[in-house]
């Protein structure tokens, strides 16, 4: 059995695997392109927002000294990055034309990063100590609770750090909207016109 421990240290490639299903896949491909790119990229900026206004808060990626963050979307809940890459995962099952696996890749998420915030808490629990014990009583892992809140800012001076620090997410709409052009009929026709092309 997988220890907490070791989930959380390996918890980009654990969440990320079954995306390597949704980029070989082939069968029930949907045809409607710019519903599937329309609803990829809602959900792909969707997700980049979260990471970006989290970004911002907690620093994680933009060398600050870390501390405990209770403010902007940690108010609502605790794990804004964490849903945030689940949007951006189930993104790509819209890119790819393969939007049947978004709730498969959802909830795969969702017990990877369930997983991980059990040992994550645990570990912030000791750091931070009674703070932190009080901050998990008040705001809730996964589902916003809205009642009673400050004032929430969506903009600080780390945001536009944190925009380029996220701006590496949009390689998902390239690397799975490359694939499902590929898989359709007018990649299909291109890609025999270049053949044609460069073969006769």
């Amino acid at each position: 059995m997988f220890s907490g421990k070791w989930v959380f240290r390996h918890r980009g490639v654990i969440a990320h695997a079954p995306l390597l299903l949704v980029l070989f896949w082939r069968r029930g491909e949907i045809s409607n392109a710019a519903l599937m790119w329309g609803a990829g990229l809602a959900l792909l900026f969707a997700g980049m927002a979260l990471r970006v206004w989290a970004q911002s808060y907690i620093h994680h990626r933009l060398k600050v000294p870390l501390e405990l963050t209770i403010g902007g979307p940690y108010q609502l809940v605790r794990n804004p990055l964490y849903i945030g890459n689940a949007f951006i995962c189930a993104s790509a099952t819209f890119f790819a034309r393969l939007p049947w696996l978004a709730p498969f890749i959802l909830l795969w998420c969702f017990a990877v990063y369930s997983v991980v915030v059990r040992y994550e808490e645990g570990w912030l629990l000791q750091l931070w100590d009674g703070p932190y014990e009080h901050y998990l009583k008040e705001v809730p892992r996964w589902f916003p609770r809205v009642n009673g809140l400050r004032r929430i800012a969506f903009w600080n001076e780390f945001s536009p750090k944190a925009v380029r620090a996220e701006l590496h997410c949009l390689v998902i709409a390239l690397i799975f909207g490359l694939k499902g052009l590929a898989d359709s009929p007018a990649g299909h026709l291109a890609w025999t016109g270049l053949r044609a092309r460069l073969f006769s």
